[in-house]
């Protein structure tokens, strides 16, 4: 007697994964195609921007979905409906505020810094407290043979008196001093007076230090640049004849 054939078992089919939040996906890339087409309207306007923001949320949610192509491009149409939609009504709304409620009113800048322009001799003092003063400034004869200035040149000699009038101490290092003759910048000169001034100050307390520049040997304006911080915005310019 002969047994039945075996029949191969039969395997059911997987059923295709489930696409997640596809919807969400289409609706964002709907949503930002009529926001583009609403844009163009500036009656429009508001009710663009809001269908455009409700479709950008919508496709930024769709991005984690399995639709992410189709979410990225509606986040993207989206974004730039908004951005369509807002400009130009900016623009709308700041001309109609000159039609109606006179001229155009002027952007608003930060007030310039204020000049401060002081014979040599004077003494400036700032917010803070700190108090410099430039003196007179006189010719200084370099002794070293090495460090004497080129042909045309010369070398320029003035002492600065700081006093902190302020409550914390004051390191008189921090002060940042430049010089420009005949509106040239000049170098200084480190191996002359006191390049570093090391000195720190307790409130009411005093320095003098002196600094060497060299600048052309021709008269003319020269002028002292003093900024006692790197935090201060005022910078007291000293002035005179040399």
């Amino acid at each position: 007697m002969s047994r039945p054939a075996r029949t191969p078992t039969e395997t059911p089919h997987a059923a295709p994964p489930k696409r997640k939040w596809g919807g969400l996906a289409w609706s964002a890339l709907v949503l930002g195609a009529l926001g583009l087409c609403g844009s163009v309207l500036q009656v429009l306007a508001g009710v663009t921007a809001v269908v455009a923001l409700a479709g950008l949320v919508l496709g930024v949610l769709a991005l984690f979905g399995t639709r992410k192509i189709v979410a990225g491009l509606g986040a993207v149409l989206c974004g730039l409906a908004i951005a369509a939609a807002i400009v130009p009504h900016g623009l709308v709304a700041a001309e109609l505020d000159e039609v109606f409620f006179g001229e155009r009113q002027p952007p608003v800048t930060a007030a310039p810094e204020a000049v401060v322009r002081l014979p040599f001799g004077e003494r400036h003092t700032w917010p803070d407290g700190r108090t410099i003063t430039i003196l007179q400034p006189v010719p200084y004869e370099e002794t070293s043979e090495f460090s004497r200035p080129p042909a045309g040149r010369r070398h320029v000699q003035f002492g600065v008196v700081v006093h902190n009038g302020g409550q914390d101490a004051y390191s008189a290092v921090t002060t940042t001093i430049s010089v420009t003759h005949n509106g040239r910048v000049a170098q200084q000169h480190f191996g002359a007076g006191d390049p570093m001034p090391l000195a720190q100050l307790p409130p009411g307390g005093d320095a003098l230090y002196s600094m060497v520049f060299e600048i052309g040997a021709e008269p003319g304006e020269l002028q002292v640049s003093v900024l006692p911080s790197f935090a201060t915005e005022e910078t007291a310019h000293f002035v005179g004849p040399f």
